[in-house]
């Protein structure tokens, strides 16, 4: 019972770091809010939906008092409009890539040439170079935008936002793997 509480209870403060990312309020707050829950609940026992309502209608709450705009919709119309036409772009160039990327690697499999008449290995190294230049820029606006804003426990000075290992781990094996399959199946129908 008392970890299927905590998991309730973690369950909901990531709900609520969610909400309060998505109304754009500071990490520096979003760090002090998720202590006070994180201690109200560890004192009183009590789940946090009790204590403090739905992490949506909290969060709006707490976005209220500091003069953050909290109307417009759900969260996801709210990421949709904060999205700018970089993004939008950005993302269609990475889809492009990824898609030349696997054709390359199938054609290359299967000794034909890949999309618009472009030899297997040169449709892989354009991939292989826009892909990697748009990794580094995400990687790199990630790292100075979380540095400047991010979630700090007030108590411990922690970082309360982690990413865990096995998670990075997951996400490169995966696409590789993938990759590795293309090539592999493209060698198959040969």
């Amino acid at each position: 019972m008392a970890s299927t509480r905590k998991s309730t209870a973690q369950a909901w403060s990531d709900d609520l770091l969610l909400a309060l990312r998505l109304r754009d309020v500071p990490g520096a707050r979003i760090g002090e809010v998720l202590a006070e829950v994180q201690s109200h609940v560890a004192e009183t026992g009590e789940d946090p939906r009790q204590a403090f309502g739905e992490a949506d209608g909290y969060a709006d709450r707490v976005a209220e008092a500091l003069g953050v705009p909290t109307s417009g919709g759900g969260p996801g119309r709210r990421l949709v409009r904060s999205l700018s036409g970089g993004d939008l772009v950005g993302s269609a160039v990475i889809g492009l890539a990824a898609y030349l990327l696997a054709d390359g690697l199938w054609s290359l499999g299967a000794g034909e040439t890949a999309l618009l008449g472009l030899p297997a290995w040169s449709a892989v190294l354009i991939a292989l170079l826009v892909l990697g230049v748009a990794v580094t820029r995400i990687v790199t606006a990630a790292r100075s935008g979380r540095a400047d804003d991010a979630v700090i426990d007030p108590r411990t000075g922690a970082d309360m936002v982690t990413f865990p290992r096995w998670a990075v781990a997951l996400l490169v094996a995966v696409p590789l793997l993938s990759l590795a399959a293309m090539a592999v199946g493209g060698a198959l129908t040969r």
